[in-house]
């Protein structure tokens, strides 16, 4: 549950840089799909492995199920 919360929040949070940043950027077509995908990945990538790593602590403490 931690995991897909935190994958979702990434996610959403790399729309919300995609829009308050590469959209308005005055950079050619290919160069901003280069921009999305990259921060995509990056970001969502970090804040999924966060969640992941929080998860399992709480499990390993015996806090989640």
């Amino acid at each position: 549950m931690i995991e897909s919360f935190s994958f979702l929040f990434g996610f959403g949070f790399s729309v919300l840089v995609y829009f308050r940043t590469i959209h308005s950027a005055n950079h050619p077509p290919a160069r901003k799909a280069l921009f999305t995908i990259l921060s995509t990945i990056g970001i969502t990538g970090m804040v999924w492995l966060c969640g992941v790593l929080i998860a399992h602590f709480l499990k390993k403490l015996t806090l989640l199920p």
